[in-house]
This record gives C-alpha cells, structure tokens and sequence, in this order.
C-alpha cells in the first residue's frame, strides 16, 4: 500500500511540475539579509484527486504504470507492428554474412570476415 500511495504522490508531483513549467509563472528575485540573490515561483495550481485518478488511469491503460520495483522503469509499449519470425531470421542471416555475429565472447567485438561464397572444409 505504502508504494501505490508513493507512486500517487509522485505522479501527482510530476503532473505539477509539468503543469507549472507550462504556465512560465514570473520568477521572484530579491536579495537576501546577506545581499545573496534568492528566487522564488508561485505555487502551481494543484490537481483535484479526480484528476490525478484519470491520469492514473490512463497510465495503466498505455502500460507506463509499474507496480513495485521489479520492472522500474517501465517499458514503452511498441506502437507499430511486431516483426514476424521470417523477418528476424532474415536480419540474423544478414548479420552473419556481414560478420557482426560473435561465436563467443572471445571473439568480442567480431572481426570483420570476408565470405568467398564457398565453404572452406578441409
């Protein structure tokens, strides 16, 4: 309970930040008992629980919303279309006659290799 309360709170603080930076409220200089310039910014609206709620939900609908630390930071859901098992196999097929596959990690970064189109078996 205490993490979702967490991420509530951090979320609502984020969506603050975000809101106040693009309102571009005047920043507040003057100086201090020491001469020293200080800033200040006025507070940004705050949000209203139902709002924080939609934003909350929308966040677990797009799946940017984790819950606990295993999976932090949450990955981005691909908006286009997945490659099929042919064009994957077709990439690591290339990669191998370009020489960027390693047999191990001995061979790390691959050495460049010339393919003369027939097998060396000797």
């Amino acid at each position: 309970m205490k993490s979702l309360t967490a991420t509530l709170w951090l979320c609502a603080g984020l969506a603050a930040a975000g809101a106040g930076a693009a309102q571009a409220q005047p920043a507040q200089y003057k100086r201090d008992l020491y001469g020293d310039w200080r800033v200040s910014y006025a507070a940004p609206t705050p949000k209203t629980s139902d709002q924080v709620a939609a934003e909350l939900a929308q966040a677990k609908a797009s799946g940017q919303y984790s819950f606990g630390q295993e999976d932090y930071p949450p990955a981005i859901a691909a908006t286009g279309m997945p490659e099929s098992r042919a064009q994957v196999e077709q990439e690591l097929q290339q990669a191998q006659v370009a020489g960027q596959m390693a047999s191990d990690q001995e061979d790390y970064p691959p050495p460049m290799m010339a393919h003369s189109g027939t097998a060396d078996m000797q």
